[in-house]
């Protein structure tokens, strides 16, 4: 798999009114469905007097969007489509509507959606993520300054460190990088 443009796995939010209505964007990084899907969960948890929860992801091999409501087309779509033309992959995008009272329209709806996801990403850092394998490693001390300075410079970041009985960490490594003595333990994406 190549790498993919998508955004820092920080939420990032945006907010427009037009008409009285309250429309909140939210958009973070994703690995999988189920965490798209949790994250729609929760922000339909957080805000229960919301008219709409409308919302798009985007993986590298599915894509899913809801109008959640609202007419066929008008917000869903949108989101989704906003991602495609800047495109990006594994990312979830939320925009809540709280009703303000006076219908919109179908273009007016579209308009909405459209512009509080492209705010919400203009909030968000652009990152491109790459194929990368995650590793335990075990070194003898006299190994440990050394290892460090080998892997300084390369797509290689630790993970988490150890120094029960003798160092031992946690490593992410860009898929190219070949790690010696290294135990293998998941494939992942990963931002160097």
């Amino acid at each position: 798999m190549d790498s993919l443009l998508s955004i820092s796995n920080e939420v990032v939010t945006s907010e427009i009114i037009i008409n009285k209505s309250r429309f909140l964007g939210f958009a973070t990084y994703i690995e999988n469905a189920e965490q798209a899907e949790n994250f729609i969960k929760n922000l339909r948890a957080e805000h229960k007097e919301a008219r709409h929860v409308c919302f798009a992801y985007r993986l590298k091999n599915t894509s899913k969007a809801s109008d959640d409501g609202e007419p066929s087309g008008t917000a869903g779509k949108p989101i989704l489509q906003v991602l495609e033309k800047q495109n990006l992959f594994n990312l979830v995008v939320v925009v809540v509507r709280y009703f303000g009272g006076i219908k919109l329209g179908a273009g007016g709806l579209l308009r909405a959606y459209t512009g509080a996801v492209t705010e919400c990403l203009a909030n968000a850092k652009k990152v491109e993520w790459f194929p990368a394998k995650i590793y335990k490693i075990v070194l003898k001390y006299s190994d440990y300054k050394p290892f460090l300075n080998k892997i300084k410079g390369r797509n290689i970041q630790i993970l988490e460190t150890n120094f029960d009985n003798e160092p031992n960490l946690k490593i992410v490594a860009k898929c190219d990088e070949i790690i010696e003595n290294a135990e293998f333990l998941q494939d992942t994406l990963w931002s160097f």
